[in-house]
């Protein structure tokens, strides 16, 4: 649903902050999130803010097909189509899609990408680093999302 892409921007900005260049970061310099290496037409030392929503708009949300799902897994899969990227995003849309009820669904889109999370750092030790700030990014969205719509539900 497009009207919740300002929202789900502005949740992914308190993630993707200012300029970055970690050597440890496969993406390499970033600013807001947009890796040079990925996105190698676009300055991101100079990249604003205005610019990076209309790449997170064009690139991962219309991308993604978060316009087609319903919220809160729109905003759920808009941020993994961030980080950690389309391919493992699209991976727990798929592997979640067994869920009947879509709140239990958003809880295990959010558990398979934790799980992912670990499975980067058993192959990439070094990734040890960013894990909680992983976690904490992952846990902030369900706790806004799922479980803010849980306790209106009244469950």
């Amino acid at each position: 649903m497009r009207e919740n892409f300002e929202a789900a921007a502005n949740n992914l900005k308190e993630f993707e902050g200012g300029f970055s260049n970690d050597k440890d970061d496969p993406g390499g310099a970033t600013r807001y999130g947009i890796a040079q290496k990925y996105h190698p037409g676009v300055d991101v030392r100079s990249l604003t803010w205005e610019g990076a929503k209309a790449i997170y708009f064009r690139d991962y949300w219309i991308k993604g097909g978060c316009d087609e799902l319903p919220f809160p897994l729109d905003v759920l899969h808009f941020d993994a189509m961030v980080n950690p990227g389309p391919g493992a995003a699209i991976r727990f849309l798929h592997d979640s899609g067994e869920h009947v009820d879509p709140l239990c669904r958003c809880v295990e889109y959010q558990v398979l990408r934790l799980r992912y999370y670990l499975e980067v750092i058993r192959k990439r030790p070094v990734s040890l680093k960013y894990l909680a700030g992983w976690t904490d990014r992952t846990l902030d969205l369900l706790e806004r999302t799922v479980l803010t719509m849980w306790s209106l539900d009244g469950k």
